[in-house]
């Protein structure tokens, strides 16, 4: 669920709405019903929506490495950038998959 705020400090009005039901019709949550101000996305809200679109990626990267160059080549892959600061999402996907070739840095 997606948190949906008022900007106007006088109004502050909050919902909530569903993913698909934002997608779909948008343009009903673009205004305010009460004052007609501006909607926005709520911060605790956006921070679910970006974390749950990095894990979705991570899985996809993780699928598309092993396919192209099997475990153990995804698995030293991940490893020569253990460095990056998504790393830690990498080692813990291939955990939540059972595979822990090696101890992670």
């Amino acid at each position: 669920m997606i948190k949906l705020i008022c900007i106007n400090p006088d109004c502050k009005y909050a919902y909530t709405v569903s993913e698909n039901e934002l997608k779909e019709y948008g343009q009903y949550h673009k205004k305010c019903l009460i004052c007609g101000s501006k909607l926005v996305v709520a911060k605790e809200s956006l921070v679910e929506i970006v974390k749950h679109d990095l894990l979705i990626q991570v899985k996809e990267n993780v699928d598309k490495y092993i396919r192209e160059l099997g475990i153990e080549g995804a698995w030293e892959l991940i490893e020569r950038n253990s460095d990056q600061s998504c790393a830690r999402l990498y080692f813990d996907e291939f955990k939540r998959r059972g595979i822990n070739l090696k101890k992670e840095k």
